[in-house]
């Protein structure tokens, strides 16, 4: 009996040795698996992602100049480059967006020493090695030659409570369009609060006898509903004129145009305006893209859609603001 509980004992023994080791093994195993994420940066790879960032603000290639570069206590490099940049980027963003690159990397650091006239030495270093040596130089004669963006939310007077309260939320100094109604005048009166303008948009959807523009009305009831128009939303960047409806074929358009321009609002074609409307993803995103990266026809683009369309486009805004395009308010058009 007394040997089958020395057995016993000896087997449990062997079992607890061997999930301790089986636990070791589990646990280096685990550690090796997790080191690739954090191996040395290589010099190419560092050099590569600080042209990336450079790129993503728009500094160009030819404003880069590399020089043969030596050094007795830091031979890991054999150039380093000299970049003048367009004095309106901030050379403390590009420094960040190196490190949040290079963060995974938990042997490399970015050093920066500031030199006169605002010039910045940038070194990169991992495991105590230098892997990059560069000079940021601002310099106001350089210009990124970019475009002006414009957006116009064509649904924002009809979303639901919540959505509304979103699209005042937007950053950017978007505006909206306002078919005239006297239900909205507060709304509209509003939209300034919060750094929006409104355009009014004259359509088949004017339903007010007292906003109403057709050609059914005489001269001097027509100038009285263009007056209710604008003595209601007064604060309106411009009209808006629906080529569709039928206020535009019809005989009393020319009338109506030159009563608003007599009162000093400029009245513009909704075609003037790039739309973006369409559902389809792909659609959106391409159509957005080459008017957005168009140089050769007007700089000054004004985009219309609706609010879910804005915000599908919004990292691609992001992107653009950041290579030197402006989001302008609509009333900076005037």
């Amino acid at each position: 009996m007394i040997n089958i509980k020395k057995k016993f004992i000896s087997y449990l023994i062997v079992a607890a040795v061997s999930l301790l080791f089986l636990n070791i093994v589990v646990d280096l195993f685990s550690k090796k698996k997790t080191k690739p994420d954090s191996r040395e940066l290589s010099r190419v790879e560092v050099e590569n992602i600080f042209w990336q960032v450079l790129d993503s603000y728009g500094v160009k290639a030819q404003w880069m100049v590399k020089k043969k570069y030596k050094d007795a206590n830091e031979d890991s490099i054999k150039s380093q480059f000299f970049v003048s940049i367009p004095a309106d980027i901030p050379i403390p963003l590009i420094l960040k967006d190196i490190n949040n690159i290079i963060e995974k990397d938990i042997t490399a650091f970015v050093s920066e020493e500031k030199k006169i006239f605002g010039t910045t030495e940038v070194r990169v270093y991992t495991n105590e090695l230098l892997k990059l040596k560069a000079t940021l130089t601002p310099d106001k004669n350089l210009i990124r030659k970019k475009n002006d963006f414009t957006f116009v939310i064509s649904n924002a007077m009809d979303l639901s409570d919540r959505k509304y309260t979103d699209f005042l939320q937007i950053n950017f100094p978007v505006a909206c369009s306002v078919v005239p109604d006297p239900d909205l005048i507060i709304k509209a009166d509003s939209l300034s609060q919060y750094s929006k303008n409104y355009v009014i948009l004259l359509n088949d959807n004017l339903s007010d006898p007292k906003m109403k523009l057709v050609q059914e009305y005489q001269k001097e009831l027509l100038r009285s509903s263009i007056k209710n128009i604008l003595t209601s939303f007064p604060k309106t960047k411009a009209v808006v004129v629906d080529e569709k409806s039928k206020l535009y074929n019809s005989p009393i358009y020319n009338f109506v145009c030159d009563e608003v321009k007599r009162r000093n609002y400029p009245v513009i074609p909704l075609s003037e305006f790039i739309d973006l409307e369409t559902e389809e993803n792909n659609e959106l995103l391409s159509k957005f893209k080459f008017h957005a990266e168009d140089t050769v026809t007007s700089r000054s683009k004004v985009f219309y859609l609706p609010l879910e369309n804005f915000v599908k486009v919004m990292p691609l805004i992001e992107k653009y603001k950041k290579q030197g395009n402006r989001i302008l308010p609509f009333s900076s058009k005037n």
